[in-house]
């Protein structure tokens, strides 16, 4: 009788170790699956950041080239605002892991910093304000940085 008993306890015993491997190993592939989600998700925000950059400052170009006046310069940065306001959004509703919290921080500062150039640089086509146009220079040079960041703190977190 105790032999059996002490061999249905092994019985259960293994068999418990073995489901705990199995739910251990089903939670590496979740969250393996979440972070490939995640960098996914992650690069296609940074390549829309990227493609919406290049067309405004083709635009930008255009205003310095005298094809366009200020009132004119003024309405295309007011039609980009939204735009990069949309990323700052999808980009703060990612579900983000705890691994790549550092990435997120700058991609999101990143975008909104770039958000905020434009918004000074308009400030200074109303007002002629020299502040409001070095603002907009510093803003931009956080954007960079903050952009640079980004990438590294993805690369680091693997």
């Amino acid at each position: 009788m105790a032999r059996k008993q002490t061999s249905r306890i092994i019985t259960i015993g293994g068999i418990v170790v073995i489901m705990t491997l199995v739910a251990f190993m089903v939670f590496l592939q979740v969250e393996a699956s979440r972070n490939n989600g995640y960098k996914r998700a992650f690069e296609q925000i940074v390549i829309d950041t990227n493609a919406l950059t290049q067309q405004y400052q083709a635009e930008e170009g255009r205003w310095l080239a005298k094809k366009y006046d200020n009132s004119t310069m003024i309405a295309v940065i007011d039609q980009y605002i939204p735009r990069y306001q949309g990323l700052v959004d999808r980009a703060e509703a990612l579900d983000t892991p705890e691994r790549y919290t550092a990435a997120h921080g700058y991609l999101v500062s990143a975008i909104d910093s770039e958000k905020k150039s434009n918004e000074h640089f308009r400030n200074y086509l109303v007002t002629g304000d020299q502040e409001e146009y070095d603002e907009s220079s510093y803003m931009l040079s956080k954007s960079l940085a903050d952009s640079a960041n980004a990438d590294a703190a993805i690369v680091a977190a693997g």
